[in-house]
């Protein structure tokens, strides 16, 4: 007869085995079965259509710089000519759809135009699956099969997908700012804000206000070294660009704009102009007023800097929310209450709908969570503050 012991709590034990609680293998079954259906997907296009538009950009942005100089990676005519070897229907290059990137994406791909753009491709992605588990190493203190599906539901997650499907280097930024905090936390700050600097200068609008939240924490040598970091790198870009390669990054920056999809995914897509420029300004400041008053934790304060700069960008697509999967893990360090672990569960779902073209939920969703954490820190404030003073009024004899 089998023997079961119920007295671990939600665990069972048959014989000698612990099996892990109901809600955890119900959790990692269903994040395999998504994530395996997300992957299977990807590889499946991929063999159908190997040319992805985004990181075809990319790679010849990258072949500009080994070809043809550092300066032209924004002229179109280059870009046009280097992609007209792609098959048909697979090679254009439109004005709404050029290279924007800030020139740091174009030098770090430039290396890999040495191999044949699929080679190119896989490493890239490799690169950025390295990136995803690192940052899922370092961050997520949960063990055993709960750190497991921590790292399959953020593979389940459409956005971090797209992100791997498209190219994108949003996966990248994750690892840079999980290194950040990876190095503030063990008191190297300056080198945690030089990570932050490389971060930003992948994609600005992903991690804007993190470096400001550290500078509200108190954390003053982290933001100097981030400063000092995109200080460099824009004398680099401005250097290497020259006046020419500027004027088309900006004409560049401008046509993508005017193509409205980036903003379809942010406040500024949902709602009029001045309302959306207000919302977003106003969540960046609750993800510094968070920041500022968790400033003991610095998890706390990576993570209302993460959620802030994408709840007040004004500019992303669907793979850049995938940066929020961080936000989640440093936050999971940190006991969050059982509310707010039930909407971690809810972004699930919204993140899921970004990748539908339903941004809505997730602006929603962003905001609410901005507000709730706000809410609790000053709830958590006062009532420190009522049991220090009624200690005080009631010492023990």
């Amino acid at each position: 007869m089998r023997s079961v012991d119920h007295s671990a709590g939600d665990s069972l034990t048959v014989r000698g085995f612990r099996l892990p609680p109901l809600w955890l293998a119900v959790a990692t079954v269903a994040a395999a079965w998504v994530a395996g259906f997300g992957i299977a997907g990807w590889v499946l296009l991929f063999v159908q259509k190997p040319i992805h538009s985004d990181f075809r950009v990319f790679y010849v942005a990258g072949e500009a710089v080994t070809r043809n100089g550092f300066s032209r990676i924004y002229d179109l005519s280059t870009l046009r000519a280097l992609s007209s070897v792609f098959p048909a229907g697979q090679n254009t290059i439109e004005p709404s759809t050029a290279y924007v990137n800030p020139p740091l994406l174009a030098w770090l791909i430039a290396p890999l135009t040495a191999f044949p753009y699929p080679a190119a491709y896989a490493v890239w992605t490799a690169v950025l699956l390295a990136a995803l588990v690192w940052s899922w190493w370092i961050t997520c203190s949960a063990v055993g099969l709960a750190k497991v599906t921590l790292l399959l539901a953020a593979l389940a997650l459409w956005p971090v997908i797209d992100d791997l499907y498209y190219g994108q280097s949003c996966l990248l930024i994750l690892g840079l700012v999980a290194a950040a905090w990876w190095l503030c936390d063990r008191q190297r700050p300056v080198a945690g804000g030089i990570a932050l600097a490389l971060a930003t200068m992948l994609k600005p609008q992903d991690i804007f206000v993190v470096p400001f939240a550290l500078l509200a924490s108190g954390r003053v040598r982290p933001f100097v070294g981030w400063s000092a970091g995109c200080a460099v790198l824009a004398v680099l870009f401005w250097i290497s660009l020259g006046q020419a390669g500027v004027k088309d990054w900006g004409a560049a920056l401008a046509y993508e704009q005017q193509g409205g999809l980036p903003s379809q995914f942010t406040a500024t897509g949902a709602l009029p102009g001045l309302l959306a420029l207000g919302l977003e300004a106003l969540q960046a400041a609750l993800g510094l007023l968070i920041a500022w008053k968790k400033r003991a934790q610095l998890e706390l304060v990576f993570a209302a800097g993460l959620i802030g700069s994408i709840a007040a960008a004004f500019f992303l697509h669907q793979s850049d929310y995938s940066v929020l999967v961080l936000a989640g893990w440093l936050i999971l360090r940190t006991a969050p209450s059982r509310l707010h672990l039930a909407w971690l569960g809810v972004g699930i779902a919204t993140m899921q709908a970004v990748s539908l073209s339903m941004p809505v939920p997730q602006l929603i969703w962003n905001g609410a969570w901005l507000l709730g954490m706000t809410v609790s820190s000053f709830v958590g404030t006062a009532r420190r503050n009522w049991r220090d003073g009624h200690a005080l009024s009631n010492p023990r004899v």
